[in-house]
């Protein structure tokens, strides 16, 4: 991956698949949950990488001249070699986070007929799959410069790691023609 539209392109792929792992998860673990909700709520993630205009930030209170996806993509590759490095980093993640943190607020505030209950499902189902997905992408230790554990092996929670290691087994199958090839 070369360019900031291939990165783009890479993000946008890493989305889809964190919508079909998530969909398919909480078809066989959790099958008392909407649906069509979870797939809105999915389709939420990494919201804050997808942000093409600053007129769309305000409502964030985002103060930064780049776009975060600019900032973050400053990082492609490579880890942090300085503390100065590292600190910028750790201030996009911020940023990025607070962001989505925020996103998924305004979806549960719109949809107040979910109990914490099932917000925590949604949260648990969107954290593995977006692990998973970091875990067995080829393309996420070129992203973050560094070989990449099996989410089933980073995660601690028991509970987590469970259903990490079942959506692993399941991986290429539901990720089929999801993969990363070079923008032409």
């Amino acid at each position: 991956m070369r360019t900031f539209l291939e990165f783009q392109h890479h993000i946008e792929l890493h989305r889809e698949r964190v919508i079909k792992l998530g969909l398919t998860l909480a078809q066989h673990q959790f099958p008392r949950l909407h649906r069509g909700i979870l797939a809105d709520f999915l389709a939420l993630h990494d919201f804050s990488k997808t942000i093409v205009s600053r007129s769309q930030l305000p409502q964030f209170n985002y103060s930064h001249r780049d776009l975060p996806v600019q900032r973050l993509y400053t990082f492609y590759g490579r880890t942090p070699k300085t503390e100065s490095e590292m600190q910028r980093l750790m201030d996009i993640i911020t940023d990025i986070n607070d962001i989505d943190k925020k996103v998924g607020e305004d979806f549960f505030a719109k949809h107040p007929q979910l109990s914490w209950g099932v917000q925590e499902d949604f949260y648990t189902i969107e954290r593995v799959a977006d692990l998973v997905d970091r875990s067995l992408d080829p393309m996420a230790a070129e992203e973050f410069g560094h070989s990449m554990l099996l989410a089933s092996e980073y995660i601690d929670d028991p509970y987590m790691s469970r259903l990490s290691l079942w959506l692993e087994s399941h991986y290429p199958q539901i990720t089929k023609n999801l993969s990363f090839s070079t923008v032409s």
